[in-house]
This record gives structure tokens, sequence and C-alpha cells, in this order.
């Protein structure tokens, strides 16, 4: 997932790269160095400081007006930033990948606008590194979620996991689309095949919630499945977990596994989203500063 939630500038995404490439074992950092050089003398010289738009927003934005979108009160209970993070490094050390930030020039009313998007993990393979993976990962807090919904536990659960299967689907496709934008600036090399791979965590300090939460989602796996294909979705499954231990708590979890197949039209429909996200925002020809 990418840092900025809200429209940012190029000069503060510079500055974001310049932190990022020291001491960050997260990232790969020779990259950093390509993407920081290539920001500052090829895009800024020609564009000037555009706005920077990152695919995450435009994602949620976009949500905001479909009909899946979750409407009970009290959402921020699904949230735990510190587990994301957590399982986002786990998934990381098992497909020994590493954090990339892509970029796609797009524009508004010709106007150029740089969409920026970071997928939790991103692999090259193959004899010339030509076959590429990428990686992202949602997780979800049980505990919480039982001690706040009361009503209708089985149906929020089974629309909420649709939720984080779609939003992770149109990552993942979003991310491929900057994956090869960013082939094309000669940032990264030649890529033949790209795999796009979607993982959700469903974890708790509590076998109990943890094993009631397993058992509805395989009552209603088909059900889960046959709407997933409309997200792109596919080889979709139940993964065992494990248990893991922070701040001297045993943590358990167990995961959702899928694959996405690349789909432009959900590209198209996002970019059409950035058209009327700009439309707020005063844009200035700026490439002369």
């Amino acid at each position: 997932m990418y840092d900025y939630h809200e429209v940012a500038t190029l000069d503060s995404l510079i500055e974001n790269v310049e932190i990022k490439k020291i001491n960050n074992h997260n990232y790969d950092s020779l990259y950093q160095r390509r993407l920081e050089d290539f920001l500052k003398n090829n895009i800024k010289k020609k564009y000037g400081n555009i706005l920077v738009v990152a695919t995450i927003f435009l994602i949620e934005k976009y949500n905001k007006k479909g009909s899946n979108e979750i409407s009970e009160e009290n959402q921020w209970y699904y949230r735990n930033k510190e587990f994301a993070n957590l399982f986002e490094k786990m998934l990381r050390l098992i497909t020994k990948s590493k954090i990339y930030s892509l970029i796609s020039i797009e524009y508004y009313n010709g106007y150029p606008i740089l969409i920026v998007g970071e997928p939790d993990g991103l692999s090259f393979e193959g004899k010339m590194n030509n076959k590429a993976k990428i990686f992202e990962v949602k997780s979800f807090n049980l505990t919480r979620f039982i001690q706040f919904v009361k009503e209708l536990r089985d149906y929020i659960l089974i629309k909420k996991v649709l939720n984080m299967i779609k939003e992770n689907s149109s990552q993942l496709i979003l991310y491929q689309y900057l994956l090869e934008r960013t082939q094309k600036f000669g940032l990264i090399g030649k890529i033949d095949k790209i795999n796009l791979y979607g993982e959700i965590y469903l974890y708790s300090n509590s076998k109990e919630y943890l094993s009631w939460a397993r058992k509805i989602i395989e009552q209603n796996l088909n059900i889960i499945k046959k709407y997933a294909i409309k997200y792109n979705v596919y080889n979709l499954s139940l993964k065992d977990g494990g248990t893991i231990n922070i701040n001297n708590e045993n943590i358990y979890y167990f995961k959702i596994g899928f694959r996405v197949k690349y789909d432009q039209k959900t590209v198209e429909n996002y970019l059409k989203n950035l058209n009327e996200l700009i439309k707020s925002f005063k844009l200035v020809d700026n490439r002369s500063l």
C-alpha cells in the first residue's frame, strides 16, 4: 500500500523516495535510487511539480459510490496498522519480494498527473528476471469485529471478505498496469509475464473466534467464489495459518488466497474516476517553475 491517501505533489513524492532508499530493507534501494533520479531529472524537468495520486486513493473514492460498500457504523474496528504491517512483512519473507514504487503519467484536460502505487510485494524471476509476481495483502481483526458487531454477524463477515477481495483485486490490476508503464520508462527491465496474487489474513487472539470465522467462510465458500469471479478472481481457497507472538500475546490466523486476472476495463474505470477526482483541485501549468 502507498503512503499517500490524498492528493500530493511530485516534490513530496521525491522526498518520500529519498527517505525510503536509506536503511529500509522492505524496499529495493537500487531501484529507489533510479526512481529518485528519474523523478528529478525527467518528470520534474518536463512537467514541474505536478500532482501525485495514489492508486489506493482512487480505489477508495471509487468504491464509496459502489453498492458493495459496507455502510455499518463503527467501521474503524476493521483496521489495525500494526498487524497489517506484520502480515505484509511475513508475505515478503515467504515470497522473497520487496516493495517497488510504480508510476504512470496520466492526463486530465491536457494536464499531467502522476499515478503511484506500491504493491505489498514484487519479485522477479526467470533467466533474465523477465517474469514478475505482484502480491497484495489484506488483514482483518476478528476480535474487534466480534466485540463490536452484535447483529447479522455472519452476513457482515462474508460481505467484508468480499469487499477485501474486490479491493485487493482492483489494486493488483492497477499495479500490473503501473508495472507495465514503469517498464516503458526504462526503470525496470523487459517483463514477459506478470502474475497477480492476493492474500487475506483473518486473525484473533481467540482460537474460538478464529474457529467461528473459518466455519462461516467454509460454509459460504461457494458463494464467495461465485461473487469473486466478478472481480476477476480465480483459484480462491482457504489456507491454513498459524500462530505469531506480538507484544507477548499469541495471535492466531488463517488465510484466503487467490489469483487475479488482469482486466483493462477495470483500469479504465479507475482512470475515469481520476478525472472526477481532479475536478475539485485547481490545476496550474507549472512546467516552467
